[in-house]
């Protein structure tokens, strides 16, 4: 049994950083220790890997970035070991497929992911999740799973608190998902602003997004009372930013860190912190 007092479960290496980076090391800087449990951490051996996708199917180089960034704010880690969407059978025929849901409840891995779930909540640790915003289906599986958990309604899941993917940060994103349209920013206040080049992907990222947000496949989630909490960064913002730099493979396709950083400062100011809701 794990002795942490807080649990961030995140869909693949990088997400929880991203995300709520700020949140996990004011945490640990107040006493608490701190877990970030990774869903997608294999996949197929790297040589059989299309160029193209060999950036995101270096494992070896990807856990070595997730293990110094989680040093840097003093959290530890467990690795789950399901294998990303992009890697399955059938094959997709984009990259960018992997930010289109099935029809129909299609997720295989959701039985264990529940499992993981109620694992998190059994050790009495506030457990954070994902809202699935962007609608990766990686995302969208482990937040149903969660919202499943949620639903279930015992008393534990006072204990689950939601985090915004970081694809909350592009405005298209965040108006196609049911919680986050509900904390908006003015035009002018858009982290964009700050770094184009990154707004240009996650609107890519939105243009590319099809079939069913959570909302649909969990509908009972929009019958409950959402309210945002930001998290405060005051103090913490720079170890984050230093942390998510260790992510130096993933960090190149937003044009470096230095674009990166701009982005993410204005997030922070755009929405008041890491938002964190609760149902």
């Amino acid at each position: 049994m794990t002795s942490a007092r807080a649990i961030f479960l995140s869909p693949h290496l990088d997400d929880a950083v991203l995300s709520a980076g700020a949140l996990i090391a004011r945490r640990v800087a107040g006493g608490d220790r701190v877990e970030v449990w990774t869903f997608f951490t294999q996949g197929p051996p790297l040589d059989t890997l299309p160029p193209e996708r060999r950036v995101f199917g270096d494992y070896a180089t990807r856990l070595e970035e997730d293990a110094r960034a989680l040093a840097r704010l003093g959290a530890s880690r467990r690795l789950l070991g399901w294998v990303e969407r992009i890697w399955r059978d059938p094959p997709l025929a984009r990259t960018l497929d992997v930010f289109t849901t099935p029809a129909g409840p299609d997720f295989p891995n959701l039985p264990g992911m529940r499992a993981a779930v109620r694992e998190a909540l059994s050790t009495g640790a506030d457990v954070y999740a994902p809202l699935g915003i962007g609608n990766h289906i990686d995302h969208v599986e482990v937040a149903l799973a969660c919202g499943e958990e949620r639903l279930a309604g015992d008393g534990a899941a006072a204990r689950l608190y939601f985090y915004e993917d970081p694809y909350a940060l592009g405005a298209a994103c965040r108006r196609r998902h049911f919680v986050a349209r509900r904390r908006r920013w003015s035009p002018l206040r858009g982290p964009s602003w700050a770094s184009p080049r990154v707004g240009g992907l996650l609107r890519v990222v939105a243009h590319a997004a099809r079939g069913p947000g959570l909302d649909t496949y969990a509908p009972a989630l929009c019958d409950l009372d959402w309210r945002c909490e930001p998290a405060a960064v005051d103090g913490f913002e720079d170890a984050k930013l230093a942390a998510i730099a260790e992510y130096r493979s993933q960090v190149a396709a937003f044009g470096g860190m230095k674009r990166l950083s701009a982005f993410v400062r204005r997030g922070h100011a755009a929405t008041g912190g890491e938002p964190i809701w609760r149902a």
